[in-house]
């Protein structure tokens, strides 16, 4: 049996690599309660988002904790693809990262290399200090599995997942180069994004999300598929479902429940 500092399972890549698709939801509150929320309700994976939020490394690792203590896997957006942020997001517990703006190979490569440790990548030995080993006191070359040894660093390295976001013109036309070079385990097509990118062309942004879209499912790497709504694009093995943003879906709610209590305002004041 693996030691208690051994990489913990990450419940999205084994969902990925079999059985059940993984179903994701983007965290943008900064809220531990509504990931636990989240978890009660059966989710998978949260992605907590350091991009287009004020939340800050420290908010990210209680979201992580909470996330991992409900069960569930915890992925992180960080703003940019860099190392040093990167490694103090994997040394919080991070079970994997989300690269946004994927655009080109020096992109995928570098965005890859952050996740692991030499020489196959730039990741910084935290030791000790890295949450998921902290309370470990092996020494190197005691026990059945040491912590600096190759065993771990090959575990850890696989531990980890990675999922580019492809959002513009540039990283469509690198498509197949940032595939190749970066090997993700799951890809985003940023539609939004895009759009923007191409003035909100409609029959641009349908022929780049099926390019992305075939190109994956060619080299069985998985692609975010929608819930909500549900999109056109067929499920083959190793896809993964993302079931919104937190914010959108609270506020989906409070507006059904404000329109029930308007409802019940008008029929007291018909009365």
């Amino acid at each position: 049996m693996a030691p208690p500092y051994w990489p913990r399972p990450n419940r999205f890549l084994e969902a990925l690599r079999g059985g059940r698709p993984p179903i994701v939801m983007w965290m943008t509150l900064e809220s531990t309660s509504v990931i636990e929320m989240a978890a009660a309700h059966g989710l998978d994976t949260v992605i907590i988002d350091l991009e287009h939020t004020t939340a800050s490394l420290r908010d990210a690792h209680a979201m992580i904790v909470a996330a991992q203590g409900a069960d569930m896997s915890a992925l992180v957006r960080p703003s940019s693809i860099d190392s040093h942020d990167v490694g103090r997001l994997l040394d919080a517990g991070a079970d994997g990262m989300v690269f946004a703006q994927v655009k080109n190979k020096s992109d995928a490569e570098a965005a890859a290399r952050t996740l692991r440790y030499p020489p196959e990548g730039t990741r910084g030995w935290a030791g000790n200090h890295a949450r998921h080993v902290r309370w470990n006191h092996t020494l190197p070359g005691e026990g059945e599995h040491p912590l600096l040894s190759a065993e771990f660093v090959k575990a850890a390295n696989e531990s980890i997942a990675s999922v580019f976001m492809i959002e513009s013109s540039e990283g469509v036309e690198n498509l197949e180069d940032i595939l190749e070079v970066g090997r993700p385990d799951g890809v985003f097509f940023g539609w939004q994004d895009f759009g923007v990118g191409v003035g909100f062309d409609a029959e641009a942004g349908a022929a780049a999300r099926d390019r992305v879209y075939n190109s994956c499912r060619a080299r069985g790497i998985g692609i975010a598929l929608n819930v909500s709504p549900r999109g056109q694009l067929e499920y083959y093995p190793g896809c993964f479902y993302a079931a919104g943003v937190d914010s959108s879906v609270a506020s989906a709610a409070i507006g059904v429940r404000m329109q029930e209590a308007n409802s019940a305002i008008a029929d007291a004041l018909s009365l």
